[in-house]
Order: C-alpha cells, then structure tokens, then sequence
C-alpha cells in the first residue's frame, strides 16, 4: 500500500472518495474525482466501470485516512496494487490547501 501527502495531488491525479453520499455533499475536493461509498466499493467494477488499468495509480480519499486505508485493502486483495491511500484524507487536504468546495 503506497501513501500519498495531499498536496502532491493534481488535475491528473485519479481520485477516488470513498466517503458517504452525506459526507460528500457537505464538502467535496475540487479536484476531479470519483465517488464511490466504501461499503459499495468493487474494485474490479470500478476500474473496469472508468475505463482505468492496473497501471493506473488510484489515489483514495476518506475524512481522516482509515476507510481509505481499508479500500485500498480491498483493491489490493483483488490484485490491483497501484493504490495509494491519501494521508490524512479531506482533514489534511484543507491543511495542506487544496481547494474544498462546501455545498
């Protein structure tokens, strides 16, 4: 399991929010993203479902790093290992500076 510092995150960046549909229309990155509750999370449906391959490093985001950390479990379990957990999750983010659209 690879980790990521927030501000090392781009426009090109794959992002993956594994937070609640409630978190998320809160706040959200606004960077572009996808989202996909942790709980519904298919790792293989959702590479194949966004067009992604193995090679492609998904970087995932929670509110503070732990269901991240278990999404990444669940993509590495499933054979895909270019995960990265984003450290400190939408917490760290907003320290960091990223921009953070609240709804």
């Amino acid at each position: 399991m690879l980790f990521i510092r927030p501000k090392n995150l781009n426009a090109d960046s794959i992002i993956l929010d594994v937070r609640s549909p409630e978190e998320c229309r809160i706040e959200e990155l606004k960077l572009p993203h996808f989202k996909k509750e942790l709980s519904e999370l298919n790792p293989a449906e959702f590479m194949l479902e966004n067009n992604l391959n193995a090679n492609q490093t998904v970087n995932i985001l929670c509110a503070s790093g732990a269901r991240a950390s278990q999404a990444a479990e669940k993509f590495e379990k499933a054979g895909y290992t270019n995960v990265a957990v984003i450290i400190g999750g939408m917490v760290e983010a907003e320290y960091e500076g990223l921009e953070i659209i609240r709804h």
